[in-house]
């Protein structure tokens, strides 16, 4: 169970991580922690010192504690790019699913296969360094063209690198960029609120012969990244 401090910790970051505190926000005083809920000065002192450890936070002298800009700063035409994932970002893969299904079951669409069709299926969150939710990342995966990729360690797995090392005919990469809003389910995982909107991108990989052999999609929590399109002046 936690501790007063943790969950008067754990509330701050989940408004800061929202964007219901946004950066340059000015957060409670260590008095009006004390006051709010009814505890000693040294456990507000700790609340604070910890967001600010964590980045979360700047702690000015004289002025008060204000929510850190950590949005990272993302470029659209670097980030529609698929080496962009390739390179990845740093943090950790968190695996929440990895089975091999039915198209009909998988829980994305790969465009063109029938219902039967076999798949394997990942569902992984990605975690930033300080191990809060950053990403949720779906792979549905043609059978026939990965059978052995379960035996990996889908934590590290880069399944565009994979699908490369081993020998699979890649023709097409389409990379598509869509507005979306958080479902229950999503917003959950990500620790954001449901409904509140982001950014989901969307693979696709094909065969010469136009066959999909993997979609993969990656959705942004709110607030974790400031997108921009820069053009040479």
């Amino acid at each position: 169970m936690p501790t007063l401090h943790e969950k008067i910790r754990r509330e701050l970051e989940d408004r800061i991580h929202a964007g219901t505190l946004a950066p340059g926000a000015k957060l409670p005083t260590e008095l009006e922690l004390c006051e709010q809920y009814e505890v000693s000065r040294a456990t507000a002192q700790r609340v604070l010192n910890d967001l600010a450890d964590a980045g979360l936070a700047v702690r000015r002298r004289r002025q008060g504690t204000f929510v850190a800009d950590v949005r990272q700063q993302i470029n659209l035409l670097s980030y529609a790019s698929p080496d962009t994932h390739v390179k990845g970002v740093p943090g950790r893969h968190e695996v929440l699913s990895a089975r091999i299904v039915r198209a009909a079951d998988a829980v994305l669409e790969l465009p063109g296969a029938e219902d039967d069709t076999a798949v394997v299926e990942l569902v992984r969150r990605k975690l930033d360094l300080h191990d809060q939710p950053r990403t949720i990342e779906r792979h549905v995966v043609l059978f026939s063209a990965a059978p052995e990729l379960l035996n990996e360690d889908l934590a590290e797995l880069v399944s565009l690198s994979y699908l490369r090392d081993r020998g699979v005919s890649i023709d097409r990469i389409r990379v598509y960029l869509d507005p979306v809003v958080l479902d229950e389910h999503d917003a959950e995982l990500l620790r954001s609120e449901a409904g509140t909107p982001t950014l989901r991108r969307r693979r696709e990989l094909r065969a010469p012969d136009g066959t999909a052999i993997e979609i993969v999609t990656a959705l942004i929590r709110p607030g974790a990244a400031e997108f921009f399109v820069e053009f040479p002046a």
